[in-house]
Order: structure tokens, then C-alpha cells, then sequence
């Protein structure tokens, strides 16, 4: 990856110039500051990322991309594109990430590599798209094509959030009213009852309600600790790989993972291999951009078998972490030339799959909360009347 430098140089005219200027290599710089036809005094190299390292949101991406792409497919020089979308950021932190690339392209640097020196900031799908069409000349339609796989990726995004919005509301709504219901109702009415007649039910949720009212600090300390630790296990190579792996064998939302990471990788597959990129660097681009640990690990594999002179199809069905399916249009792609249309129309298949495995877990999900939801609060309401039925029937017997 590049790296930025600052140096100080001097002109044919005696004149000082500083400046920076991204390169490879301290010789690189050297090359390019000679190319100027300066003289270089000294360099330093600086730290490049002068924004936060967060990557820019979906929606950025996709406007970004479809700007770029219809200005320089209307003939508009990319410094004048990245100067016009820079002016229509829609917020300041973005509108620095584009400054930043304005000024680095208008150094003489091309748009990969200004993208480069912002460490973190832009995928790595993009960068690698990018280099490609500025090797082919056709950035413009690696741009677009940019722009059509972000869209399907944040509608994607919007669809899997949209789904978690029910389950999200119901479990809140129930931990809420069982709160409610242990907290204020159980011990009001409880206490016009004798301990002992109580019943064994009753006194256990007595001792929960007791616990939540007067230990509570305990429970928001373990919530805390439970917090922290649990994302900072998910830091640790082994723990994350091993949660990665369970997301896609586990039962039901498995099935629905391996669909959705099927999609992303054949959507990947289609925008690289479309835009000129070698297969090998199309498969390690890929797996590091599926955000999966796991998926990451076999496609070293893959890598390795396909080196070797296998198929991607038999490749990627060896691996198991995906639907039968990829693998059957990526050989149908294979053996009959077109490769990426196959793939394109892959990616919107699964995209319909993912969809509507999303509509059948919500459907899954939402009877079986409200099943939970309801012996719950029913254990809590029977051992709230179980008391009140005993005093009635003390009260018959005398």
C-alpha cells in the first residue's frame, strides 16, 4: 500500500516547494519528485488518515460511485468530478474524505491510490474495482457497477434490519412487562399474605423480585462485564472464527446465512470478474470482503485448489459454506464462457432466496416469542392468584 510523504524540494529557479506526495517506496517518491523536475532537500513520511477510520456508510458509497461514474461517462476530467461531488457531500465528515481525495488527485496521484492513503476508509472492493478500471480504461463502468453492487448490498442491509425490528420490540416489550409485573405488582399484593402460605412458586418468584429491587447493581454490573468481555472475545481470532462457523451451521438462521453470504459473493464475483480482474485476485478480494472469519480460512482454500488448476465451482462447493446452487451456475458459467452474466444473474437469484428466507425466519420467530412471552407472564400471573385462591379457601373452610 502506498504511503504518504512530506518532503521539501527546490525548483530550476532556486525556489522552495513543500509538498506531499503518495508513493511506494522512498525511491518512488524520489522518481516522482524528479519527474516535477524539483530537487529534493528531504522527505518524511506522515501518518495518512487524518479522518476517522470508520468506512463511509452504503448510501455515501453508492452516491459516491454513481456520481463519479455518469461525470466521467459524460467526458468530465475526474478532478473536476471529485471537486463537484466533494461541494454535494451530504456531511461534513464525508465532505472531508472527498476533500481529501480532491487534493490528493490533483497532486498528480490517481483516484486507487488517494483511496489507499485514506487507510480503512474505503472497502477494499472498491480500491481493487477502481485499479482495475483505471488499468483498462473503463473507470466509468467500474464506477457504475460499483454503484449497482453497493445499492443491492444496503438494500440488502435495510431488509436484514427491517426483519430484526419485530423480534427486537417484542423481547423488549417482555422484559418490560415481566419487570413490571415482579417488581410493582408481585410484591404489593404478596404482602397482604403470610411467608409461610405461600406457595413454592410464589416464593421463588418473591426471591427473583427481591434480587431485581435490591440487588439491582449486581445485575447491571454482570450486564456490563458481560458487555465488554463479550466484545472483546469476539477480538480473539479463534473465538470469532468459531462464532462465524456456528452462524452458518446452526439450524434455520444457517440455511438464511449461507443464502445472503451466496449472494455477496456472487455479486463480488460478477463486478470483479466483469471489470477485468484475475481470478485469483478475484477470489482473495472476495472472501476478505464477506466480513466472515470462517469464509475467509476456506477461501484460502480455494485459492490454493484453484492454483492448482481446479475449477472455482468445484473449489467453492468444496468448501460447504455456501448453497449448492453457487456452485452449480459458477460451473454452468465456467464451461460455457460466460461467466459473468451467469453471476450477475446468480446474485439476483439469491437475493429474491434471501428475501424471502427472511420473511419465513420473521414468521418463525414471531409465534414462538409471543408462545415464550406468554408462559412467562401466565407463570408470573399464577403465582401472583395462587396466594389470593389460598385465603379464599382458608376463609370457606372457617
Amino acid at each position: 500500500m502506498p504511503s504518504k510523504f512530506r518532503f521539501t524540494a527546490v525548483d530550476a529557479s532556486g525556489n522552495t516547494v513543500n509538498d506531499t506526495l503518495a508513493a511506494d517506496s522512498p525511491e518512488h517518491l524520489l522518481s516522482q519528485i524528479h519527474l516535477k523536475g524539483l530537487f529534493c532537500m528531504n522527505y518524511e513520511e506522515i501518518n495518512v488518515n487524518n479522518v476517522s477510520v470508520t468506512k463511509l456508510k452504503l448510501k455515501s458509497l453508492v452516491i459516491f460511485c454513481r456520481q463519479l461514474g455518469t461525470m466521467l461517462n459524460a467526458g468530465i476530467p475526474i478532478s473536476q468530478s471529485l471537486h463537484n461531488i466533494q461541494d454535494k457531500a451530504d456531511s461534513p465528515r464525508t465532505r472531508k474524505v472527498f476533500a481529501q481525495l480532491y487534493e490528493d488527485v490533483q497532486k498528480g496521484n490517481s483516484l486507487s491510490i488517494a483511496m489507499q492513503l485514506q487507510t480503512g476508509m474505503f472497502p477494499s472492493l472498491l480500491v481493487n474495482m477502481i485499479l482495475a478500471g483505471e488499468a483498462g480504461g473503463t473507470l466509468d463502468a467500474s464506477m457504475n457497477r460499483m454503484a449497482d453492487h453497493f445499492d443491492k448490498e444496503m438494500k440488502l442491509s435495510n431488509k436484514i434490519k427491517a426483519a430484526l425490528v419485530y423480534p427486537i420490540i417484542l423481547s423488549v416489550l417482555a422484559i418490560s412487562v415481566v419487570l413490571v409485573l415482579v417488581t410493582f405488582v408481585l410484591p404489593t399484593i404478596t404482602n397482604m399474605f403470610p411467608a409461610e402460605d405461600m406457595p413454592a412458586t410464589t416464593k421463588v418468584l418473591l426471591a427473583f423480585s427481591g434480587f431485581v429491587i435490591h440487588q439491582w447493581y449486581i445485575i447491571l454490573i454482570a450486564l456490563v462485564v458481560l458487555i465488554v468481555g463479550g466484545r472483546f472475545a469476539l477480538r480473539m481470532p479463534d473465538v470469532k472464527y468459531e462464532i462465524d462457523r456456528f452462524l452458518l451451521t446452526m439450524p434455520i438462521i444457517g440455511k438464511l446465512n449461507r443464502t445472503i453470504y451466496s449472494a455477496r459473493c456472487a455479486r463480488t464475483f460478477a463486478s470483479l470478474y466483469l471489470s477485468g480482474v484475475q481470478a485469483l485476485d478475484m477470489i482473495e478480494i472476495t472472501g476478505k470482503v464477506l466480513g466472515n472469519t470462517f469464509l475467509v480460512r476456506r477461501f484460502d482454500e480455494v485459492i490454493s485448489q484453484v492454483s492448482r488448476g481446479e475449477y472455482i465451482s468445484k473449489a467453492i462447493a468444496n468448501t460447504g459454506a455456501f448453497d449448492p446452487m453457487l456452485s452449480s451456475m459458477l460451473f454452468i458459467g465456467e464451461e460455457s464462457g460466460s461467466l459473468g452474466d451467469i453471476l450477475s444473474k446468480t446474485a439476483d437469484y439469491f437475493d429474491g432466496e434471501s428475501e424471502t428466507a427472511l420473511q419465513r425466519m420473521v414468521a418463525l420467530i414471531e409465534p414462538a416469542m409471543l408462545v415464550i412471552m406468554g408462559v412467562i407472564i401466565a407463570f408470573i400471573v399464577i403465582s401472583i392468584m395462587q396466594p389470593i385462591f389460598t385465603m379464599y379457601n382458608n376463609v370457606g373452610q372457617v
